[in-house]
């Protein structure tokens, strides 16, 4: 006698209807290295889905209260004509201007009264931060948020790098974990205050590519959830060193 096989399958997290019906919200916090190259990502994305037929496509607001330093040059995507600018606003120009969108630059600290109206309408708010303080700002924000607002953040060391795709609502935790339930030593660790000085100090720290890898992998997931209403996938490891990406996916949950 055999006995069927029940193979456990990860949860999956199905996109609510608005998100076909009218503009996708999203926020990016932190326009720097991974950040820059999120919004240059979302901008193709926003092409890509309009040509399929989405009625609005994207609608992105950054924030973030820095300015452009020389040091910032090459490994994130502003050039020297950028300098002294502020960069949320420096990207959101950008591509306003070469594709005719109307996306949003908060060049001010979060959280902050200037960034509530964001935080309160974002479907997804992407953190692209490098200090933990922002990440638990995020995780503990005490403002309003949408019932099914998610959270995608991005992290990344010199040549390796993490995303994880998860819920903000402490109720669908459980499901779809975030950053801080995979990395919980987050809310201990202090924020880094090296700077660095030039380009080429910037590139020794950290990697040329590794924000345009992390941020590739990332877009991935929300072009599965645009382009198919779904994703398993929760969190994402990514190695210039040793060339490898592993992905995994959302709790098993019971047959």
């Amino acid at each position: 006698m055999t006995f069927p096989v029940h193979k456990p399958t990860p949860a999956q997290f199905e996109v609510p209807a608005r998100w076909t019906d009218s503009a996708i919200r999203i926020v990016v916090l932190g326009a720097g290295g991974n950040g820059s190259e999120v919004v240059d990502c979302l901008s193709s994305l926003h092409c890509a889905v309009r040509s399929l037929g989405h009625p609005y496509g994207l609608s992105v607001t950054i924030i973030d209260d820095a300015q452009v330093r020389e040091s910032n040059l090459v490994r994130q995507r502003f050039w020297p004509c950028d300098i002294d600018q502020y960069k949320a606003i420096a990207l959101a120009n950008r591509y306003n201007l070469l594709l005719g969108l109307s996306w949003t630059a908060l060049p001010n600290r979060f959280p902050s009264d200037e960034t509530k109206f964001a935080f309160a309408n974002a479907d997804l708010i992407i953190s692209c931060v490098d200090v933990n303080s922002a990440r638990m700002a995020v995780a503990n924000y005490p403002g309003t948020l949408k019932s099914d607002a998610m959270w995608l953040d991005m992290g990344n060391a010199h040549r390796h790098g993490q995303i994880v795709f998860g819920a903000l609502g402490k109720s669908a935790r459980s499901r779809f974990p975030n950053v801080l339930d995979h990395y919980p030593e987050i809310a201990e660790m202090a924020d880094s205050q090296v700077k660095s000085c030039s380009a080429a100090e910037s590139i020794a720290s950290q990697d040329c590519l590794i924000n345009r890898t992390v941020a590739t992998a990332a877009m991935n997931i929300l072009w599965e959830l645009i382009r198919t209403g779904s994703t398993s996938r929760n969190w994402i490891t990514v190695s210039l060193e040793s060339g490898e990406q592993m992905t995994y996916p959302f709790p098993f949950k019971a047959d």
